[in-house]
């Protein structure tokens, strides 16, 4: 349980012990609140140029060209009008945004209150760690990481929680892992095909869709740049199945099941 008075997780009860706390803070969220007024007070000025603009066209000009005269300023005001609305209800929504990770589960605090999952409800977790390039250059990455619930309840997890987010989703993806790994290796055991996603696997065989390969045509599976690829024997490696990282429900659960097969290139 939650002991700091000032935290919005006091209401937190039977996830364990506390661990961290993620918190969107810093001087990001009073830059976008100075942006998003600033937009806003460029929304009358625009409209006075525009009104100045349409005044001195009819004047010099005649009535039919103001029209044209006016346009860019009005378009201007709109898109400052949209634009800082629309940052400043998103740092309003994200104001209170936090997690807590536990013992036992995880908490998120947002504009729709506390919720709270334990690692044991959960019945999938989902990661997109997506690294973006301009022209070649590396320009930043963006974090999702979504638990969906037994009852089909799901959290989201992502950039807005700061820069330690990655951290957070490491924590995530070993609460849920530590929960649910002894589940499918005893579905395994027991004959049965395990599911992930769109990929799946028994102790015969691993399957994408309608195919399937055995494990004994299977030298190894690799993961590179968020992609399956999987080396038959005889052909080297190939992309026997187009499924990215993102697709794959309980990720740290499979690689891990590949690693214990054997089949999971290091």
């Amino acid at each position: 349980m939650q002991t700091d008075t000032n935290s919005p997780f006091l209401s937190v009860m039977g996830l364990g012990q506390f661990k961290t706390e993620y918190v969107a803070r810093g001087r990001g969220r009073w830059v976008s609140v100075a942006f998003g007024l600033l937009l806003l007070a460029a929304t009358p000025v625009s409209l006075l140029v525009a009104l100045y603009v349409g005044y001195t066209t009819m004047e010099n000009r005649g009535l039919v060209k103001v029209a044209a005269a006016v346009i860019a300023p009005l378009i201007i005001a709109l898109v400052c009008l949209v634009l800082g609305a629309w940052i400043l209800f998103s740092v309003w929504r994200n104001w209170t945004l936090a997690a807590a990770v536990y013992e036992n589960g995880v908490a998120l605090n947002s504009r729709k209150g506390v919720q709270q999952m334990t690692w044991a409800d959960v019945s999938a977790v989902w990661q997109s760690v997506t690294k973006h390039y301009t022209n070649g250059v590396y320009t930043g990455t963006t974090h999702v990481y979504t638990l969906q619930s037994n009852t089909g309840e799901k959290l989201v997890f992502d950039d807005r929680l700061g820069k330690e987010v990655e951290t957070l989703g490491q924590a995530l993806q070993n609460g849920v892992s530590s929960a649910l790994y002894p589940r499918y290796m005893q579905a395994l055991d027991n004959g049965q095909k395990i599911t992930f996603g769109p990929l799946a696997l028994d102790r015969a065989k691993f399957y994408s869709g309608k195919k399937e390969l055995t494990w004994a045509e299977i030298p190894a599976v690799k993961i590179e740049k968020g992609i399956i690829s999987v080396k038959k024997e005889g052909k080297g490696w190939f992309n026997w199945t187009a499924v990215s990282v993102p697709q794959i429900p309980n990720f740290y659960v499979f690689i891990t099941i590949l690693e214990r097969l054997g089949k999971l290139e290091k």
